[in-house]
């Protein structure tokens, strides 16, 4: 486990090399990380929710969710993780688990419904399976 001071100051020096404005930019550096410190980075409070999202699925999500996620730390995204669209009854909720994506779609309420768990189309296929049901 990286050492908090350490994993602060790799977050700066990516930030300010312009990962902060330009999440393109941001998901190249952090492709290039060891895997583990990445990780790490990934549901820190260094990063935020969106710039989370735009690494695993490289999507811009509606406004809404964009905000939505803005406004979220990385942190947030385990256990519970961040709604990112509601849709007729339905809820999209971002998460990470296990340095992985996961996509969960509830009733509103507490209640899962179905989960779509790793990679680039778990979130076009959260939105499909509303959309179908």
């Amino acid at each position: 486990m990286t050492e908090y001071s350490e994993l602060a100051e790799l977050a700066d020096r990516i930030l300010a090399t312009g990962g902060e404005d330009d999440v393109t930019e941001l998901v190249s550096v952090l492709d290039t990380l060891d895997e583990g410190v990445r990780n790490e980075l990934l549901v820190s409070d260094f990063l935020n929710a969106y710039q989370v999202f735009w690494y695993f699925f490289r999507y811009e999500p509606e406004i809404l969710a964009a905000e939505r996620l803005m406004l979220s730390s990385a942190s947030s995204l385990p256990p519970r993780g961040v709604l990112v669209e509601e849709r007729d009854i339905y809820e999209i909720w971002f998460r990470v688990v296990d340095a992985l994506p996961e996509m969960r779609v509830t009733d509103g309420g507490e209640e899962v419904l179905v989960t779509f768990r790793g990679g680039k189309g778990a979130y076009r296929d959260a939105a499909e399976w509303v959309d179908n049901n």
